[in-house]
């Protein structure tokens, strides 16, 4: 009876000691993005796949390799939430990862909470997505409302008044156009005109003349960067040259590119440093993985912020422990104060999931070069 007893405990003390043990297996996370279109969602995607490559090359997290599972979703909300139901039942997910859109995001909002997955980094800035407050959802970058204010208080030094706006018609293009007016409103300025466009089929010729019949100094944009690009030709096309204004959910290197000759003097709001200020550490670590890979992809804004958004699930998982599961990963990000990447900090709490609060305003040059 007593070696009986001796084997079941010895067995039990050894799978003990193995359950401390972190799995040879991946750590799969999931994510749903546009990239078959825009190339905002594949420039984020590809900093985050340049940043996991490099710590699965030092070894991974407790020896588990970080593999990013994306699907692409055309930016619709039907297909994000087939694609995320894909990677939580199917690929087991630890967690979402870096989906772009506000309404795709928000498609996937029920799923997180039905399944109590933590979803980090979205790549958008609504405050339908940091109001109310969502215990499974924790943002990386400033929100839209953080923005349109910054946007706003550029243009009052320049006694900018006579000022128009564009915006989506769905969730994310009045997200911006509510920060637009409340910002005004704070300096006693009404919009000449508010002008919107079918997220369906993305027709701006009614807002074009809408805006040119006010003749404003200043449009506020809230659109996508195909959009954006084309709204600014037309106008210029036409013979007017106000000041164009964007929210950071345009920069991406084809963006700047489609502008061409036209994006001279167009000013956007950029949530991360610049990609080519090596002052800033995260911007050199970027620089550094990137000057080591065969196919980088571009040096710009969307793929610096999927490298840090990379940074900041990794130091999640390390937090979390080699035993990481979805309980410990929310319990690691809401126990995070203060946290510096490298010159972008956020910090968490259980009733605080803003993240970072930088913004700052930034002028395309000439043959698209960025000016700050």
């Amino acid at each position: 009876m007593k070696s009986i007893l001796t084997f079941i405990l010895a067995v039990f003390f050894n799978l003990a000691q193995a359950s401390d043990k972190p799995s040879t297996e991946k750590i799969v996370i999931g994510q749903s993005v546009e990239l078959s279109g825009e190339a905002t969602g594949k420039e984020n995607m590809e900093g985050a796949l340049a940043y996991f490559k490099w710590v699965n090359s030092q070894g991974g997290i407790y020896g588990r390799h970080i593999e990013l599972k994306t699907y692409d979703d055309k930016r619709k909300p039907e297909i994000t939430k087939a694609n995320t139901e894909k990677l939580i039942k199917e690929d087991h997910a630890l967690a979402l990862f870096g989906y772009r859109s506000t309404p795709t995001v928000e498609a996937a909002l029920p799923l997180l909470l039905s399944e109590k997955i933590p979803m980090i980094a979205p790549f958008s800035g609504a405050q339908t997505l940091h109001q109310p407050l969502n215990p499974y959802l924790f943002h990386l970058r400033a929100s839209y409302q953080d923005e349109t204010s910054k946007m706003v208080e550029t243009l009052m030094p320049l006694k900018i008044n006579q000022i128009a706006i564009l915006y989506q018609d769905d969730s994310f293009g009045k997200d911006g156009l509510l920060g637009f007016k409340r910002s005004l409103a704070l300096h006693r300025i009404k919009a000449l005109a508010e002008a919107s466009y079918d997220r369906k089929d993305l027709k701006i010729d009614n807002a074009v003349n809408e805006i040119i019949s006010v003749n404003p100094q200043a449009v506020l944009m809230a659109c996508t960067p195909s959009v954006c690009s084309d709204f600014v030709k037309q106008m210029h096309k036409r013979g007017f040259y106000p000041r164009f204004l964007m929210l950071s959910n345009v920069s991406s290197d084809s963006f700047f590119k489609s502008l061409g000759d036209d994006g001279r003097g167009v000013g956007i709001m950029q949530v991360m440093p610049y990609p080519k200020d090596i002052g800033v550490l995260v911007v050199r670590e970027f620089q550094h993985v990137l000057k080591g890979m065969d196919n980088p992809p571009p040096v710009s804004y969307a793929t610096l912020e999927g490298f840090v958004a990379a940074k900041l699930l990794t130091e999640g998982l390390r937090r979390a422990g080699p035993l990481v599961n979805k309980e410990k990963l929310i319990a690691a990000f809401n126990s995070m104060r203060n946290l510096d990447l490298g010159g972008v900090k956020v910090s968490y709490a259980p009733n605080a999931h803003d993240g970072s609060k930088f913004v700052e305003l930034t002028v395309v040059g000439k043959n698209g070069v960025i000016q700050r």
